[in-house]
């Protein structure tokens, strides 16, 4: 039974989401997207959530991407033009969200998976995991958002070999390319992306805020733009409550 295509925990400060679907390989559905958004919407309310991870049911898949059964349903333009968009939206909430987002990874990310794993801030995967863009091969290309961050992840040469072949890559080739930036055993993965969101968690959550949507900047704007947010940032910051008894701490 599909009953929660996607599950959301939450662990103090760490919201944990868990695609549920591993009789699928955790394919997406449209009713795990209305979820997701959903889980999302309670995460962005809740402002103790400082960072949120995301991985999958069971030892052998991540994501294997957009559910067959359901693509096979969309006969209309409308219909794949409003799936595409509700999954970019999901995405986009993750990529450009004032909270740090950890993929973990215990095991294939095939197709959207993968595209899911751009949206990412960090990410880590287990030695077995294996990793391939499968739109070409299918006839189709990335429609989550997925093509045009990976070439900002990893670059343009390396996106477009996975892109234009297809290929299956191991853990070490992802970590090579940029793709996942760190390989953990399945048994300590979970403990590992906790750790990691512990450690970002310790610190000032403005500046966290501020140093993701530097980041986001990155993508888009200039050097002056950028540089102008960065002055503009850290005299609000400098200025602010937080700062001002860290600096007198030091004169006492």
């Amino acid at each position: 039974m599909d009953n929660k295509p996607i599950e959301l925990e939450c662990r103090d400060n760490i919201a944990v989401l868990r695609i549920n679907r591993p009789f699928v390989h955790n394919a997406v559905n449209d009713k795990l997207m209305d979820l997701w958004k959903i889980h999302l919407d309670e995460i962005e309310n809740n402002p103790c959530i400082r960072s949120i991870i995301i991985t999958g049911t069971g030892p052998k898949t991540f994501c294997a991407g957009g559910d067959l059964k359901y693509f096979a349903s969309l006969k209309t333009e409308k219909a794949c033009i409003d799936m595409s968009k509700k999954m970019q939206g999901i995405n986009n909430r993750l990529y450009r969200g004032k909270r740090v987002v950890i993929a973990a990874i215990n095991g294939q990310a095939f197709g959207g998976g993968c595209e899911i794993l751009t949206a990412c801030h960090f990410r880590m995967g287990v030695p077995h995991a294996t990793f391939a863009f499968k739109q070409a091969p299918n006839g189709i290309i990335t429609g989550w958002g997925g093509g045009n961050r990976l070439i900002k992840l990893i670059g343009k040469s390396s996106a477009l070999r996975l892109l234009l072949t297809g290929e299956q890559i191991n853990a070490e080739e992802a970590m090579d390319m940029g793709l996942i930036d760190q390989i953990v055993e399945h048994e300590d993965l979970m403990t590992e992306a906790c750790n990691l969101a512990k450690k970002i968690n310790e610190n000032y959550k403005g500046s966290i805020e501020a140093f993701l949507k530097m980041a986001e900047m990155s993508d888009s704007a200039g050097d002056d733009e950028i540089e102008k947010y960065e002055s503009e940032t850290l005299m609000r910051l400098f200025l602010g409550e937080h700062f001002q008894k860290v600096a007198q701490s030091y004169l006492k």
